[in-house]
């Protein structure tokens, strides 16, 4: 008798595990479950959500040559950032251009209101600095002819195609241009250190003629992935100087920042070596990125390509110069920077 009430005893209690363990593993079966349907509507959600901001970012690459509306917001924040007043902005430029024969300094090919505004913009209209930016310019354009004259347009094409850099359709978050450099994908044995600088003084040339730009200014992304040390041979005191140059110093125009993302040993060496050639005010608009996190604090993901945690293609910059090419005013004014054949250049694409 008390064998038989204890094998009862035990045979219920199997049966109470039993079904504990069956409730156990039904919840955790439904949890699972519910954990796939959560990933699932997540995934959606968020294929949902980068399709909307694919469809949400405006791809004007035509460049409007236009001055803004005394009515646009821009010249308001014009006015609160780079001190540009609709009042006296006419006085300044007379300013300048007393001061431009007056000091006999440079020689400008051009006088005229919208050149010498490119200058002012550029340096917050403190009319010194503007013309010292101006004689700076035409320092650079004398003793770099090679970076200005004699282009082989095919040169041009090929670095295009090369997407050694990059100007995309669109603007980033505060309505800046974008330019990006992927050293990767500079072959050093097919295009030489001069051949890119003329590359991105022209690109950058052709940007500045949106009034818009002058204003605002531009961001350059500079990636170093897989940076050799045929790359890093090239990081010489002539090279800093010509990237000093051409970022700050003699191009009427503004790079807000420049970050570099995708770093490497061999970069913090060469970088290190490099970083005591530029001036400190250089130093500052520098920000390189540990990850793509960090940049995407600087430039939201909705305006950058998916290689850097985005939602675009890789446009290569033959496409924008391609689109923009019909502009006849914009081809005029590339031809009045002295790109002979720029023109008939653009116009072939």
């Amino acid at each position: 008798m008390q064998i038989a009430k204890l094998l009862l005893i035990y045979i219920v209690s199997c049966i109470q595990i039993s079904c504990a363990f069956s409730i156990c593993l039904f919840q955790v079966f439904k949890q699972v479950s519910e954990m796939e349907q959560i990933k699932s509507t997540v995934v959606q959600n968020l294929h949902a959500i980068e399709e909307l901001n694919e469809n949400d970012v405006e791809l004007s690459p035509q460049i409007n040559l236009k001055e803004p509306d005394l009515d646009d917001p821009i010249l308001k924040w014009a006015e609160r950032n780079i001190a540009e007043d609709p009042n006296n902005k006419i006085e300044l430029i007379e300013e300048l251009k007393d001061m431009i024969f007056e000091r006999g300094e440079c020689e400008p090919h051009r006088m005229d209101d919208a050149f010498l505004l490119r200058f002012l913009r550029a340096r917050h209209f403190i009319v010194r600095m503007a013309h010292r930016l101006m004689v700076n310019y035409y320092t650079f354009r004398e003793t770099n002819p090679t970076y200005f004259s004699n282009i082989d347009y095919s040169k041009l094409l090929e670095l295009g195609e090369a997407e050694i850099f990059t100007v995309p359709p669109y603007v980033d978050q505060n309505g800046r241009r974008l330019l990006y450099f992927r050293i990767e994908n500079w072959n050093t044995s097919q295009f030489t250190p001069d051949e890119l600088f003329q590359a991105i003084i022209f690109l950058i040339n052709a940007a500045i003629l949106e009034p818009k730009h002058q204003i605002l200014g531009g961001i350059c992304i500079i990636d170093v992935n897989n940076l050799g040390a045929g790359h890093a041979w090239y990081l010489t005191p002539k090279i800093a100087k010509s990237m000093v140059a051409v970022g700050y110093s003699s191009l009427p125009h503004r790079i807000e920042a420049v970050h570099i993302v995708n770093g490497s040993k061999l970069f913090d060496y060469a970088f290190g070596l490099l970083k005591p050639l530029l001036p400190e005010y250089v130093r500052q608009k520098i920000i390189i990125h540990s990850d793509l996190d960090s940049l995407h604090k600087w430039v939201l993901p909705k305006y950058l390509p998916k290689r850097y945690g985005g939602i675009h293609k890789d446009y290569r910059y033959n496409e924008w110069l391609s689109t923009v090419s019909n502009n006849e005013d914009l081809l005029e004014e590339i031809e009045s920077y002295g790109y002979t054949g720029g023109k008939d250049f653009l116009k072939s694409l």
